[in-house]
């Protein structure tokens, strides 16, 4: 076999990935460009960025999600479903449990780092303005948590009070330019959330 024809064969032998790649690729998508939204904004970040913070090219993005929308729907799902599994692991109840998962999401580190926190503060107003599709998949995703958070307090409006009350804080939190500011509001956040759960 000549040299050409070894080239030839070589250079059509398809790139041999592991089988699950894919799912990897996907899933790192979903984290780095959910991270990227949450710290620069869904709409102000264009699929170039969003694939470049996943270490892929837009092609490869596309090969995931049909476009923007898509993916934005995606981020709701994966993130909610990854709050839910939190508040899962406490015991029905146990009010000092969910206490303390309040405590660490009214905190000036939750503020100050958006990228690594929850999706609803930073990306709410960005769903309430996205079509039809995202919304729904949105809604169904809250559902879910507010069912899980149900639960854990006793009733769902308790469950529905206590979320509006800490995703409230921290998006108004997040909008005040000075620390001191953040923290007084976010102390009498957490004071209203043990209101809330009859906890004094």
């Amino acid at each position: 076999m000549n040299d050409w024809v070894t080239i030839v064969i070589l250079s059509t032998d398809p790139m041999r990935y592991p089988r699950n790649h894919r799912a990897n690729t996907r899933d790192t998508l979903l984290r780095e460009s959910a991270a990227l939204a949450k710290r620069e904004g869904f709409a102000a970040s264009g699929v170039d960025a969003l694939a470049r913070a996943a270490g892929v090219t837009s092609g490869a993005f596309y090969k995931h999600f049909g476009g923007k929308d898509a993916l934005l729907s995606a981020i709701c799902e994966a993130e909610l479903d990854a709050t839910r599994a939190r508040f899962a692991a406490i015991e029905p109840g146990a009010t000092e449990q969910v206490l303390r998962a309040v405590d660490m999401y009214l905190s000036l580190a939750h503020v100050q780092n958006p990228a690594m926190g929850c999706a609803l503060p930073a990306l709410s107003a960005e769903i309430g303005r996205a079509p039809e599709q995202t919304r729904l998949a949105f809604e169904r995703a809250f559902e879910e948590l507010i069912a899980v958070i149900a639960e854990k307090v006793g009733a769902k409006a308790v469950g529905s009070a206590l979320v509006t009350q800490c995703v409230g804080a921290v998006t108004l939190a997040r909008a005040l330019a000075t620390e001191g500011a953040q923290r007084e509001l976010l102390q009498a956040a957490r004071r209203a959330a043990r209101a809330i759960l009859g906890a004094g």
